[in-house]
């Protein structure tokens, strides 16, 4: 099917009826508490006025209490996002199948490859659910992994995608249309019933287009996850790059360290970028717009294909000009020589060359940062997100 199409009807329908729809509780099943609060608020918001209840199903990192101020019911549950031990996914499939069976839900909306894949499993052995939401937010360590687990797990998980998704009640949304593409070709397809979300959606209003800094060397910030999926040490090793050039470029990192994850940069390695010129690890920060007043560049080097980084509509959003790769969920945002540059991921010597260009001239930056808040105007707002939600639950709703 077209899913460029299915993308631009989504962008541009205005006329979704306002009226509620009629579902009983919904089951929104998140990895964590802090995904669901960063990415996740204008979706909770909209299934808020189209149900009678939502019950958010997440691991708590001790923030679950701020999704219950949101004025959904919360339930504490480990999905196990780091493990592929089939013993410990078999305890999770399990123990999902008893909420399942206890909570009766009317819809279940799994975000994320890793509940998508669990809440399946959990389906084949529970009471009949009439609808299921599977909300693709990236392929992750699963779809793409090429370790020996990884390889035998995913055609078992991509059969279990498949067999929900061709019953007639149930929907696809995703992020990108490479990644909805990725489960079609592979037997997980639904059919018409896919939808092509903007992300997760930006509030414009809170991320305003801003002057540029008044920096006396320019500063290209990363902001995310400090893995090396994420391409920091490509960062890194671009910076080095610039510095023998002599070109006068600073790098800003921003967020926690992720050793706990595969690929993992700990706090040591940080720490010790940290002391070289031009490198400066701010470790996590909350006010990301505030970031965005600093800082003149935003890159995000990943080497592995992504969903749709929120990173990069904030910093769009905000005016900045983006770097980013050649990679699924990046290049489906980023448009190369209008809103920013592209480059091969993992080539630390181009993304030098791009970080140079944007560098040594304030002209093309405030171009190029011009276009990527117009470029998220015109279809990844919080008001667009949660217009196509409503149209796949209202046509859900229907069947």
């Amino acid at each position: 099917m077209d899913l460029s199409a299915v993308d631009r009807a989504s962008a541009s329908a205005s006329d979704v009826s306002p009226s509620r729809t009629p579902f009983g509780r919904v089951l929104v099943l998140l990895t964590e508490d802090w995904f669901a609060l960063s990415h996740f608020k204008p979706l909770l918001a909209e299934l808020r006025s189209l149900a009678r209840e939502v019950v958010v199903v997440t691991h708590s990192s001790g923030r679950i209490g701020e999704l219950a101020a949101l004025g959904v019911r919360t339930i504490e549950f480990d999905f196990r996002r780091s493990s592929l031990d089939p013993l410990a996914q078999a305890r999770a499939i399990r123990g999902l199948g008893r909420l399942i069976s206890t909570e009766k839900p009317e819809v279940i909306h799994a975000i994320s490859m890793q509940t998508m894949v669990v809440a399946c499993a959990a389906l084949q052995f529970t009471p009949a659910v009439p609808h299921v939401v599977l909300h693709l937010t990236g392929l992750g360590y699963l779809g793409i992994s090429e370790t020996r687990p990884a390889r035998i797990l995913r055609p078992i998980a991509l059969r279990l995608l498949g067999t929900i998704l061709k019953r007639p009640g149930n929907w696809l949304l995703a992020e990108n249309p490479d990644d909805a593409e990725f489960l079609l070709a592979r037997g997980a397809n639904p059919g018409p019933r896919v939808r092509i979300l903007g992300g997760a959606g930006i509030d414009e209003n809170e991320f305003p287009a801003l002057p540029a800094p008044d920096n006396p060397v320019p500063v290209a910030a990363f902001v995310g996850r400090m893995v090396r999926s994420k391409g920091v040490d490509v960062l890194i090793e671009a910076q080095r790059l610039l510095a023998a050039r002599g070109v006068a470029l600073d790098t800003a990192l921003y967020g926690k360290s992720d050793e706990n994850s595969k690929g993992g940069l700990d706090r040591a390695q940080l720490e010790e970028w940290g002391r070289r010129g031009g490198v400066t690890w701010h470790g996590h920060v909350t006010d990301i717009r505030n970031v965005w007043t600093r800082n003149d560049i935003a890159v995000l080097p990943a080497v592995t294909r992504e969903g749709l980084p929120r990173s990069l509509l904030e910093a769009a959003a905000c005016g900045r000009p983006l770097i980013t790769t050649d990679v699924p969920g990046c290049n489906h945002f980023v448009r190369d020589g209008i809103d920013g540059l592209i480059v091969p991921p993992g080539d630390a010597m181009a993304l030098a060359d791009a970080l140079e260009r944007l560098a040594t001239s304030p002209e093309l930056r405030r171009r190029m940062g011009a276009a990527a808040r117009e470029r998220v105007l015109e279809g990844f707002t919080t008001v667009v997100v949660r217009r196509t939600i409503r149209e796949t639950y209202l046509a859900m709703a229907r069947q």
